[in-house]
């Protein structure tokens, strides 16, 4: 098995796909964005770059969605703790795997210590069927604004 890598911004590291991000204006390349209210190190996230957006209650779901094949994922994303409590920087994800829904979720409140957090794992899979899957992030809550900062994926 050989690990493998998939970049917001460069895609899969073998096959060359891009991620596809729903809906495409809702979202943001962060490292060159002037508009987002975070502005994480862009050394430290993977390549530089990241994937930025912010879903309020009432929004059309945001997604990110690709396609891997092989036995386990590994989702990462940037976590903003701001101490602005303007800025929306709740994490509320859900994900699905194959057009099924999982049971997992991702949820994160700042602690308003205005550190970014790295690599944070936001989803983790084993034991996959080694076959073609695709794989759904989506902020999508009705009851709380989130924000989703996607950094990479790594599957086997």
């Amino acid at each position: 098995m050989e690990t493998r890598f998939i970049d917001d911004q460069f895609g899969d590291s073998v096959t060359g796909a891009i991620p596809n991000y729903s809906p495409a204006n809702s979202w943001a390349q962060g490292s060159e964005c002037t508009g987002c209210g975070f502005h994480p190190n862009s050394t430290q996230a993977f390549n530089q770059t990241w994937h930025d957006t912010t879903h309020h209650t009432t929004d059309q779901t945001r997604s990110v969605q690709f396609g891997f094949t092989g036995t386990s994922l590994d989702v990462f994303c940037i976590i903003p703790n701001p101490s602005n409590p303007t800025l929306t920087s709740t994490y509320n994800l859900t994900f699905e795997l194959d057009d099924q829904p999982l049971q997992q979720t991702f949820t994160h409140i700042s602690n308003s210590s205005n550190v970014f957090q790295f690599n944070v794992t936001v989803l983790s899979l084993s034991n996959l069927s080694l076959s073609s899957h695709v794989f759904t992030m989506l902020a999508a809550s009705t009851f709380v604004d989130s924000t989703l900062q996607f950094d990479y994926a790594m599957y086997t």
